[in-house]
């Protein structure tokens, strides 16, 4: 039962790339003994002069990077951001080494490049230095790349935070994974399984202040239909109210049909997915939160998988912890 706990053409520009692929820098930052990377969650530092910090460029990093998360009930921005001078970032130890990194370098006789560097030095760690010699060059790049630049910082945190769960893997949750839904999934030891029936998991972890929840469920792959939004919505909210009962008689968790899904085609592991953002509620009581939904076709099993997350933190930030759920969802593998 859900309890309430107390709880960017006109110019000619020139992508430079020196990354390596991640399973690579995986097995790099395990082989090679890389250091750990360091910052807050979803923290990106920015460093340019403080000539270059204003007008119209901040307008640019908070447009790009600083926009509201969809699918929260409060608006938190997709990165909080730091603003670092050159001089305080390489007179530094410890920011050179932070996860998520963007250089803005604006001289004479620069050339209209954009470099990025995946864990060179750290693990993980996305650094991207843009260089230009005017500022209309500056904010093309940042244009057309921000997307790129955008993947690569979140994805950043879920290499992490899949990393801590590794090291702290609930390996019964894992193989009771694998023989149900024939692929992986890995969590901490500090989730267990809440219920479990013959196709549906559902899967938690409790504090004194919050709740992080997951629901896996699997049916026959018969149509293409079964991808569309009604379909999805339709598909969580009958298991919500089949499995997942709140704490009033006759309550359940359901999807808050009154604000906008927001959906997206991704890559999580192994598997092509279609995300659906949202929030859900509790009917006939008065519990809500967000919820980010996974749906993907298994072609082991060919079978449809959904994976719907959902998070209770009353009256809180949300965005972090919602990411703790996706990453969960970013260690789905194949089976072998």
């Amino acid at each position: 039962m859900l309890k309430k706990i107390f709880f960017a053409s006109a110019f000619a520009f020139v992508l430079i790339l020196s990354s390596c692929s991640h399973k690579q820098s995986e097995r790099d930052a395990l082989t090679n003994g890389l250091p750990s990377s360091g910052g807050k969650t979803l923290e990106m530092i920015i460093v340019t002069p403080d000539s270059l910090y204003k007008g119209a460029l901040l307008d640019s990093i908070h447009q790009l990077f600083e926009k509201a998360c969809d699918g929260l009930p409060q608006p938190e921005p997709w990165f909080d951001v730091a603003h670092l001078t050159p001089s305080a970032f390489t007179n530094s130890e410890m920011f050179p080494k932070h996860r998520n990194i963007l250089i803005i370098d604006k001289r004479a006789g620069n050339p209209n490049t954009i470099r990025q560097s995946i864990d060179s030095k750290v693990y993980p760690q996305a650094i991207f230095e843009i260089k230009a010699d005017n500022m209309d060059s500056i904010y093309s790049l940042l244009s057309r790349y921000a997307k790129t630049i955008r993947y690569h910082y979140r994805d950043n945190e879920h290499r992490r935070m899949y990393n801590a769960y590794k090291r702290d893997e609930n390996t019964k949750i894992t193989e009771a994974i694998k023989k149900t839904f024939s692929f992986s999934m890995v969590m901490s030891a500090d989730f267990y399984i809440a219920k479990q029936e013959k196709n549906f998991f559902w899967i938690r972890k409790e504090t004194q202040k919050e709740s992080f929840d997951i629901m896996i469920y699997k049916k026959p792959f018969t149509s293409n239909e079964l991808l569309l939004e009604k379909k999805i919505i339709d598909l969580r909210d009958s298991l919500g109210k089949a499995f997942i009962p709140g704490p009033m008689k006759g309550s359940y968790m359901g999807t808050e049909t009154r604000m906008d899904i927001i959906r997206d085609s991704v890559q999580m592991g192994d598997f092509a997915m279609l995300e659906s953002r949202g929030q859900w509620r509790l009917f006939g009581d008065f519990m809500a939160g967000p919820f980010v939904n996974y749906i993907f076709k298994n072609p082991t099993s060919n079978e449809l998988v959904m994976i719907d997350c959902f998070l209770y933190n009353p009256n809180k930030p949300k965005r972090d912890l919602l990411m703790q759920l996706e990453s969960v969802v970013y260690s789905a593998k194949r089976l072998k």
